[in-house]
């Protein structure tokens, strides 16, 4: 396959008959990198990469396909939220993926997961620490495919922020008694370890938690504020701000994702910042 990042040598490739490379330039034509972002242009390259024998891009089709086929209004239109707390803003949205896919992100990170980490304000990275102790699939550019990339734009929609803030994706994993102790997602401006982080990114506005799987119990992801304790269905997710209408944090949100005491916990999980690096 070509140079991954230059949509010309993709395109050229993808016109000759390179699956890979037909699939490579649907993700960026969805997430616009490199080009503008064009969703029926990159259902459009999907389709060609099926055609060519891509060994994911007819599943894909066929999990975005409803009875008339692909209804991208519908995909990118999240349904209404219910609010959970008045404050800290938490919102539950029922009903925000449908199973297969669920289905789908859950066995692509299934093959993915490593022990999760931690931020570490030093490096930029990743750090382990007891008190997480669950496992982690982190879904980078090379990971991302155009199922992802809906979900992600679905995501955005209903925080109403940019997609471009987004992180990448983490899908996370919970066996029985594994658990990430209480912890805040926002990155406190007064540590001089988040400055550049901060200046480059912004903050992490808001978190999305989207339930992989149901059959389970325990495992609920746990509030301080009012002692909210909340565990959503399959397919639903859970939405929250960490920050005040004024930009600052909300100290408020101290959280946990607590342990399943039977079965296996899967979730999706997206950070949202307010732009891009550098932006």
């Amino acid at each position: 396959m070509p140079d991954p990042h230059d949509p010309l040598a993709l395109a050229a490739a993808a016109d000759t008959g390179d699956a890979a490379a037909a699939h490579r330039l649907a993700v960026l034509t969805a997430i616009g990198l490199g080009l503008p972002k064009d969703w029926p242009g990159a259902l459009g390259r999907l389709e060609q990469a099926a055609r060519l024998g891509h060994p994911t891009a007819g599943q894909q089709l066929a999990l975005l396909s409803g009875p008339a086929g692909i209804d991208l209004t519908a995909w990118l239109t999240a349904p209404a939220p219910r609010s959970l707390s008045p404050g800290p803003a938490i919102f539950a949205i029922e009903g925000f993926l449908p199973d297969g896919v669920c289905d789908w992100l859950r066995n692509r990170a299934a093959a993915m997961t490593e022990p999760a980490l931690v931020y570490d304000p030093e490096t930029g990275g990743g750090r382990r620490e007891g008190a997480r102790t669950n496992a982690a699939a982190q879904f980078t550019l090379e990971h991302m495919d155009v199922v992802l990339a809906v979900v992600r734009e679905r995501i955005a929609r209903a925080a109403g922020l940019p997609v471009p803030g987004l992180e990448w994706t983490q899908v996370l994993h919970y066996a029985v008694g594994q658990s990430f102790d209480w912890h805040v997602d926002w990155l406190d401006p007064a540590l001089p370890g988040y400055a550049a982080d901060l200046a480059g990114r912004g903050q992490r506005i808001a978190t999305c938690l989207v339930f992989l799987n149901d059959d389970f119990e325990g495992g609920e992801t746990a509030f301080e504020a009012g002692d909210l304790r909340h565990r959503g269905r399959k397919g639903d997710a859970l939405l929250w701000a960490n920050t005040l209408p004024d930009g600052s944090i909300d100290r408020r949100t101290r959280h946990a994702g607590l342990p399943p005491v039977s079965g296996e916990k899967w979730v999706l999980s997206q950070w949202l910042r307010g732009r891009a690096p550098n932006g």
